[in-house]
């Protein structure tokens, strides 16, 4: 507010106008109002449901909610007698043909996580910035995306500032990694206090034929974190022979009842065809397994999962407690996610690879993971303090961020799985193998009919001399 009164000359508020700073309200002589609101407020939401808003500019919107963002939206473009420009009446007309001023909505912030809404909505990477948000609940059509809609994100860092002075430039260029990334050069996924960073190099993409390829070649296994309101998540791994792993399927859902999900988990795991998957380990949240009074019975969540006799038993999964404990997997997940550079990559075959990989979803493969990635590196300590301008940060996480899919990736890592493991043509001299190959040899050269045709003639040998 101050700012604007610096650019905004009395002429345009005097005499017929109104300025009251303390209400945070400024009415202009041709009787248009601006208002400042402070979202903190829990009466502002009140406020802003009796308003008729043409225009808004959100600020810090990073730190503003979705549902504030929906308010103001469904607020905008109730314009009262106004006057549209020769020169703007084609782009101001809509698909009725009617000419309208279009509601403008435009909002300031600093990247965060790309969990984040903004990031959602709106990044050109986003994949639901090209997705409908929902069906329309009057035709039952799918909405425009954002993208089709208009909305486009604007990034500029920094140095391009030409109005900031060089001193907070230098200042800024003080700060750690992290803070650089985020607040100078404007790049989102790089949390302040980042637990874990996924290279490109673990991306890949969906493909159904290598998919294919790891159910032959790899050991598998399913990983589980159930939620009552909140989303369930499944993630289906394999684990190739040279410990390479691969997040290759994800479920993830939030339906009102456990058979819903044990029915789209067997489906995926292909039980209702005649070549389902068999996995090696199959671990879920420890506290599922806890068990509460259920009608005079003690009963658990993993006991609804296992529970043949509800609907078909082919859904039934029986679970096993997987590892909780965090602090001693959060280093071995980064380091499965650390480029190795004698590693080979199962893709490229370049050196220089991580042993982490997660197969995302695209349209030829629909059933890769997405929210997995996302949570994973979204993940971030929390803030207490700084020292010298440098952030300290405690080893709890950030309780805020969604973690459903994050925990299945942590269960998975504590388990060590094994992966496929090739037994050797040559078999030690003297063992089991190395006995067994050489009579399955023989047998294959003609060899026990030489021996039995010289056993016959050594026994004839023998009757002819007794006689």
């Amino acid at each position: 507010m101050q700012t604007f009164f610096k650019l905004c000359p009395p002429a345009a508020y005097h005499p017929f106008g109104r300025r009251a700073d303390t209400e945070k309200i400024l009415r202009l002589n041709n009787g248009s109002e601006i208002y400042w609101l402070y979202f903190d407020d829990p009466e502002v939401a009140t406020v802003i449901r009796g308003l008729e808003i043409n225009g808004v500019f959100l600020d810090q919107a990073e730190e503003l909610s979705e549902e504030v963002f929906d308010l103001l939206s469904s607020r905008l473009g109730r314009w009262d007698q106004a006057k549209i420009p020769k020169w703007l009446t084609e782009e101001c007309t809509g698909e009725d043909g009617r000419v309208s001023v279009p509601p403008f909505m435009i909002i300031a912030c600093n990247p965060d996580n790309e969990l984040h809404w903004i990031y959602r909505r709106f990044h050109p990477e986003s994949p639901d910035h090209d997705r409908s948000p929902g069906l329309d609940p009057n035709t039952a059509e799918p909405l425009p995306s954002y993208k089709e809609q208009g909305y486009r994100m604007i990034t500029m860092s920094s140095d391009s500032n030409k109005f900031l002075a060089k001193a907070a430039l230098k200042q800024l260029m003080t700060q750690d990694e992290s803070f650089q990334k985020r607040y100078r050069r404007g790049e989102w996924g790089i949390p302040e206090g980042q637990i874990h960073e996924i290279s490109q190099l673990s991306i890949l993409d969906g493909d159904p034929g290598f998919v294919q390829q790891l159910l032959s070649e790899c050991t598998l296994h399913r990983t589980f974190d159930h939620g009552d309101t909140a989303p369930t998540c499944c993630v289906w791994w394999a684990v190739d022979k040279f410990g390479n792993v691969f997040a290759y399927r994800e479920y993830y859902a939030a339906l009102p009842s456990i058979s819903t999900h044990r029915h789209a988990i067997a489906q995926l795991s292909g039980v209702f065809t005649e070549r389902p998957e068999s996995y090696m380990r199959q671990l879920a949240d420890p506290s599922i397994f806890r068990k509460e009074q259920h009608k005079g019975d003690l009963w658990s969540v993993a006991d609804e999962y296992a529970d043949v006799s509800m609907g078909d038993k082919r859904t039934a999964i029986f679970w096993e407690k997987a590892d909780n404990d965090e602090m001693g997997t959060r280093n071995r997940i980064n380091e499965y996610l650390r480029i190795d550079p004698n590693r080979k990559h199962p893709v490229t075959g370049k050196l220089g690879a991580p042993r982490l990989y997660f197969i995302r979803k695209t349209d030829r493969y629909p059933l890769g993971v997405e929210n997995l990635s996302l949570q994973t590196n979204a993940q971030r300590r929390e803030k207490v303090g700084t020292h010298l301008g440098k952030p300290i940060f405690s080893e709890e996480r950030v309780d805020t961020i969604p973690d459903h899919a994050y925990d299945t990736l942590r269960y998975f890592i504590a388990s060590r799985a094994p992966g496929f493991i090739e037994v050797s043509k040559q078999a030690p001299a003297g063992s089991f193998n190395a006995v067994k190959a050489a009579m399955v040899a023989a047998r294959k050269g003609g060899l026990h009919k030489q021996l039995a045709r010289r056993a016959r003639l050594d026994s004839l040998a023998r009757q002819w001399a007794r006689r």
